[in-house]
């Protein structure tokens, strides 16, 4: 994988291409020549790192061995990604409403005018209905604050996406022990951001927005199983440094989202998608959809955070190889 990153953000210069200054250019001595090379700018393994660095509280991972609260957990993750987790308690179960509900929303026929009624009868819904149609990706002008008025801005495709979020914030935004409280809001944040993307991706290049979104949205689910695991073993006497432990985590919180995902029937886009992240190479398209909407949500988190200062511009041209159409207006819709 190292390998495909590396050629990927780090790609080998063309030999044809002349070197901006040979012996026999002529530079006069108080004019240095222009350089036309491009920095090499922020990899995606650097917005992992530093992304899952602030989720453990881990400012720069160490090259280190494996201590022993870090054993732990390793082989605490191996032991459910080995077993049936329809038995274990650390993986959120599914309310038996949700998969009548998620039928329902896959259904074209269904109206938004159908699901807003629904809505309706919780004001807690109609808040975060009436909040998402003010938010920046779907505001078009003044504030919306009647719930008809919002339903009509957000659509059926939005009202879909308030739905899925309204399902699965509550399994998937844990707040019960040491790594759980640290990440705070962090994970959802990030898979919000995400799911923007990815929708917004999704309609350029003329894929399943639904799937999409809702790929995006359940992405954290098995690192979020993984920082329970991480709570139940802390003792406050050894932190999750090393950098070979942040590795091994994330590879298996991907594996693990996939593994929960199935879990709960997703479909098969979604389970491929997920899949492909493990594997990172010979991606679907809508992979490639969350593997971009993935970074580019990450790198928005860590630089509201003050925690990169990494170039937006290069990192989506950077990504653009893995799409047909451009992302940076994507990862701006996002933003805010």
């Amino acid at each position: 994988m190292l390998s495909v990153l590396k050629n990927l953000f780090f790609p080998s210069p063309d030999p044809r291409e002349r070197p901006a200054c040979t012996p026999r250019d002529k530079v006069r001595p108080d004019k240095k020549p222009k350089s036309t090379a491009r920095p090499a700018g922020i990899s995606a393994r650097e917005i992992d790192t530093a992304f899952y660095g602030l989720i453990l509280g881990v400012q720069s991972p160490i090259d280190s061995t494996l201590n022993t609260f870090e054993k732990k957990v390793l082989r605490e993750l191996d032991q459910l990604l080995a077993s049936d987790i329809s038995h274990s308690s650390l993986v959120p179960r599914l309310p038996s409403v949700i998969p009548r509900v998620m039928g329902a929303l896959r259904d074209e026929s269904s109206s938004a005018v159908d699901l807003a009624a629904q809505l309706g009868r919780d004001a807690v819904l109609v808040s975060e209905v009436i909040r998402l149609a003010n938010s920046p990706y779907y505001r078009v002008g003044k504030e919306i604050t009647s719930l008809e008025r919002a339903v009509f801005i957000l659509g059926q495709v939005g009202v879909r996406q308030l739905v899925t979020n309204a399902a699965f914030k509550p399994l998937l935004n844990l707040n019960s022990g040491h790594f759980t409280k640290l990440s705070g809001t962090i994970l959802w944040d990030q898979s919000e951001k995400a799911a923007v993307i990815c929708d917004c991706l999704a309609r350029q290049e003329k894929t399943d927005r639904f799937n999409a979104y809702l790929m995006a949205i359940v992405q954290n689910a098995g690192f979020t199983v993984a920082l329970q695991i991480l709570d139940r073993n802390f003792d406050g006497s050894q932190a999750p440094r090393s950098g070979i432990f942040h590795e091994r985590l994330i590879s298996r919180s991907r594996k693990l989202s996939w593994i929960i995902a199935k879990e709960w029937e997703f479909g098969p886009a979604v389970l491929d998608a997920l899949e492909a992240q493990i594997k990172d190479r010979n991606m679907p398209i809508t992979g490639n959809i969350l593997y971009v909407a993935d970074k580019l949500s990450k790198m928005s988190i860590l630089s509201g955070r003050g925690r990169f200062k990494g170039d937006v511009d290069q990192l989506a041209e950077r990504l653009q190889e893995r799409l047909t159409r451009p992302c940076k207006d994507c990862f701006e819709k996002s933003s805010g």
